[in-house]
């Protein structure tokens, strides 16, 4: 803590030292016109700039200046003020993060399963996926809020436009640009209850019209909010004899570069690294929940646009650690992403374009270097692992007449593993009935990306466990039709209602099966599956934008779901699926949302006021098999009071006081996890 608020006071010092380094980069969200607030653009739905009211798909947008108001800590947690996403926290920073849900429809298995495996978050076009198990592991991305100027969110599959695992949604975090003449300095930092400390500083320069570059670097150090660990053997949460005291200990810099040749021309290099540690619930760590998972990694990502040309060119190397400090060898691995694309825009006519595209991606897995011979157990892959994907893609933006707008779109994904092509698409149409009212229609299909873990996994410990993979597993693939209208009754209030169906299938899991001779008579032997259930979600999420006045913003939303399941299995045994049956989904809340309250009274004075609700679930692990009895898994409803009150002392210094969770619940919000309570910090930003 000492290191973090030295560093605050030197730069404060620095700053305001040099008075004229530059002009307040960020104009305060209250300083804008009243038409700003209700209209956002937005670029992610259709890779250009549009108007968030006019987009064709399921849409939103949070604001740099919308994350700072709520006094959101971390990228995950400021995903609660953005319409249909559930976010759930495990330990104190650490969250679990959903577009809709559809998340553990097997219903067995352990967190490594029951995370989101479906939802492609990448940063600036860059994907950020884990391609081992899938997922995002979100301690593990390199930027952090000091470098985000928007969060761009699509709900509903989207690979036509974006590549498989786009299957629920995309995450888009766009980071900021250099554009103020000189300097540009700034720093968030706070710190409080349970040690946690939460920084970030950027520095960037404008070396002419042509060039800038801009450095950052940010830190979380948080400790665990739980001083007891859930012990299944026990059924109950007991002492946890200092076992995993941190929650959250993360660092990354990043540097990036933009070179504008010309008015329609400009390159773009974006480099960095980052270390984290996070303790969640993930793997079956015997006999606790929680593990300690490792993460290192460093990237390296080069885009060019011309014209209607946009290409761009990613490399990311690294090494995870998804127990550490067990004593398991099985799930280190080294890894290195190749992700390439190239789009170019034909602007046929003012009411007509095409956008043809490729793209190649490459995941490389090897644990060869992480074996331990002398018990006899070897890596989870056995030796290294790869999977290509070639793709080809074609988008069409058809304006019909000055109501009638129809998107279409088709991509094509050629996988090494499993040697098969999935074919992706969008049809999406708005018509506008008038200037305050919208309709819009969508259907499209989407598939998941091919994982190594499934394919490859090669784990014998001999003579006891053999685990495999399978290389023909069928890709998980969702369907979605949905209806939207959006609304703006007046000038001051914008109404949004979407109501989806969508339809999963081709789940697979790791299940015990009798294997061909020969085998060994007293061992178990695991399989990679598809299994027959299909799963079914019907809802509506209803949001809207009042702006009475200047000084007051008001963003309701609430999503109510249902999901159901047709063949799941009651249960997964050794003899594999069981007792077939429909049964509902309820780990996906039937109802979650919140709202955004921000009101300035006076000048100087900003109150900020963001609660989320989340519903009751059911939620479902391995371990349930052990203790029938246990009722872990049912997760009470939650509401989550947080609010922050900023004081801004001049145009270059805010201090604040920020209060999450406020009505110091202290229930957990996911299997197992910690049963998080009330943080209190305190904190400054300079802005220069």
């Amino acid at each position: 803590m000492k290191n973090i608020l030295g560093i605050a006071i030197s730069f404060l010092l620095i700053s305001l030292a040099i008075p004229g380094l530059a002009q307040h980069e960020f104009e305060d969200i209250m300083n804008m016109e009243l038409e700003d607030l209700m209209n956002i653009d937005i670029y992610s739905v259709s890779k250009k700039s549009e108007s968030l009211y006019e987009t064709p798909l399921s849409s939103s947008t949070l604001t740099a200046e919308d994350i700072y108001n709520s006094g959101a800590t971390s990228i995950p947690e400021a995903l609660r003020l953005v319409p249909g996403v559930i976010v759930r926290e495990m330990t104190n920073g650490s969250y679990d993060v959903h577009l809709r849900g559809f998340d553990n429809l097997t219903r067995f298995g352990d967190g490594s399963s029951a995370s989101n495996q479906i939802t492609l978050v990448m940063v600036d076009g860059r994907p950020v996926f884990n391609n081992n198990l899938g997922g995002t592991y979100w301690e593990a991305i390199p930027v952090d809020l000091i470098d985000i100027e928007r969060i761009e969110v699509v709900r509903g599959p989207a690979a036509a436009l974006y590549g498989p695992n786009a299957v629920a949604g995309v995450i888009n975090i766009i980071t900021k640009d250099v554009n103020k003449e000189g300097i540009i300095a700034q720093a968030n930092l706070s710190a409080g209850t349970d040690n946690t400390q939460v920084g970030g500083l950027r520095l960037g320069y404008k070396f002419s019209d042509k060039l800038t570059a801009q450095i950052s670097g940010n830190v979380q150090l948080r400790d665990r909010q739980d001083d007891q660990n859930f012990d299944y053997s026990q059924n109950a949460y007991v002492d946890s004899n200092d076992r995993f005291e941190s929650a959250v200990n993360r660092k990354g810099v990043n540097l990036m570069l933009d070179y504008r040749i010309s008015e329609d021309f400009n390159i773009g290099l974006q480099s960095g690294f980052q270390r984290a540690e996070v303790t969640r619930s993930y793997r079956e760590n015997a006999p606790v929940v929680l593990s300690e998972l490792e993460h290192d990694s460093e990237y390296i990502s080069f885009t060019v646009n011309k014209k209607g040309l946009a290409g761009r060119l990613s490399y990311t190397s690294g090494f995870d650690n998804l127990n550490k400090d067990t004593g398991q060898t099985l799930l280190q691995y080294d890894y290195h992403n190749i992700d390439a694309s190239l789009e170019y825009t034909v602007e046929l006519s003012e009411a007509l374009s095409l956008r043809p595209g490729l793209s190649y991606q490459s995941s490389t897995y090897n644990d060869e270097d992480y074996f331990d011979l002398s018990d006899g157990t070897v890596g989870v892959l056995g030796e290294e692992r790869s999977i290509d994907n070639y793709a080809g893609s074609l988008m069409a933006d058809i304006k019909i007449n000055d109501q009638w707008r129809f998107v279409a779109g088709g991509r094509v994904d050629k996988f090494s593993t499993p040697d098969e092509s999935y074919f992706s698409y969008e049809l999406a149409t708005t018509y506008t009935i008038n200037d305050k009212n919208i309709v819009r229609v969508l259907t499209s299909r989407s598939n998941s990306g091919s994982f190594i873990a499934p394919n490859f996994l090669n784990l014998n410990v001999v003579p006891v466990f053999y685990y495999q993979g399978d290389q023909n597993l069928e890709l998980f693939q969702v369907q979605l039709f949905e209806i939207g209208y959006r609304a703006k009754p007046v000038n001051n209030l914008e109404l949004n209602i979407e109501l989806f169906r969508q339809s999963g299938k081709n789940t697979n899991a790791l299940l015990a099966m009798q294997p061909q001779a020969p085998f060994m008579a007293d061992a178990e032997y695991f399989e990679y599956v598809n299994l027959p259930l299909e799963a079914v979600q019907n809802g509506v999420t209803i949001s809207a934008n009042y702006v009475p006045l200047k000084s007051i913003q008001f963003k309701p939303f609430v999503t109510f779901q249902t999901t159901e399941i047709s063949d799941a299995p009651a249960q997964l045994t050794e003899l594999g699926l069981t007792d077939l049956s429909d049964v509902d989904a309820d780990q996906t809340p039937s109802v979650y949302g919140g709202f955004y309250l921000n009101v300035k009274p006076v000048e100087k004075f900003t109150i900020n006021v963001s609660p989320y609700y989340i519903g009751a679930q059911q939620q479902y692990n391995f371990y349930d098999f052990l203790n029938p009895a246990n009722t872990l898994g049912e997760i009470d409803a939650r509401l989550i009071l947080n609010a922050k009150v900023n004081f801004a002392v001049n145009k270059h210094l805010d201090i604040y006081l920020n209060g999450r969770n406020l009505l110091d619940q202290g229930n957990t919000e996911f299997y197992g996890a910690d049963r998080t309570g009330m943080l209190l910090l305190a904190g400054l930003k300079v802005n220069f």
